[in-house]
């Protein structure tokens, strides 16, 4: 049987939800990747990496303290301190006190070790780098400037 009075829809009509359809699938895309990549940290106009490969220092453990002299030129923000061995990781930024914000070059600083701490650790430093809104801690990790210290 044949129904009559029955139409589909127009294709003017069908034409404008496919179009709407594909901007909204978009826009959703572009929405999550905008959150998945990140923004790249610099430091003096130049991927942060760069940086790290000018930081050096020298650490020394005695006295519950670890001391920390600055010999780069790459002024530091902190250091992270990592147990050797035991996969334990305890991020410290003593340099925030009395009015401190980094530790430049030459100048000695000195943070307390994590409690604890009974062997081996290695000392990784952090360098303040930003973003186009921001500033943000960088890790200098493996390939960089790390300094193992006994305790």
């Amino acid at each position: 049987m044949r129904r009559l009075g029955k139409r589909g829809l127009s294709p003017v009509i069908a034409t404008i939800l496919l179009v709407s359809i594909a901007l909204i699938l978009a826009i959703i895309i572009f929405l999550w990747a905008r959150q998945v990549v990140s923004e790249k940290i610099e430091k003096f106009e130049e991927p942060i990496e760069n940086a790290c490969d000018d930081t050096r220092f020298d650490a020394e453990a005695s006295g519950g303290k670890v001391h920390i002299v600055n010999r780069g030129s790459v002024a530091l923000y902190g250091v992270e301190i990592r147990e050797k061995g035991v996969g334990k990781v305890e991020t410290v930024k003593p340099f925030l006190e009395e009015g401190k914000t980094t530790i430049s070059q030459g100048e000695t600083e000195s943070v307390d070790l994590p409690s604890g701490v009974e062997n081996e650790i290695i000392v990784v430093p952090v360098i303040l780098g930003e973003t186009s809104s921001f500033k943000k801690a960088y890790v200098c990790d493996v390939d960089y400037g790390i300094e193992t210290v006994v305790i």
